[in-house]
């Protein structure tokens, strides 16, 4: 696998403001799918290493699925 290209969100990273990605946003701005094991994105992958850099921290939100009940 390749590197991600971080250009596009390190510069969203130096506007010190709070703000999410769904995957498939990721892969467009970078043109890798997110690391599968959360626990590297967190803390080793390339994406954990440049939010350290400019003070950000990653949280992961799975994907939710609501079953809701027709009446």
């Amino acid at each position: 696998m390749g590197k991600p290209k971080l250009a596009e969100i390190e510069r969203r990273l130096t506007y010190g403001d709070n703000f999410s990605l769904t995957d498939a946003q990721y892969k467009k701005r970078t043109g890798l799918s997110l690391p599968k094991r959360k626990d590297y994105l967190k803390k080793k992958s390339a994406l954990a290493k440049l939010c350290e850099k400019y003070g950000y921290s990653l949280e992961v939100q799975e994907k939710k699925v609501f079953f809701v009940k027709e009446d």
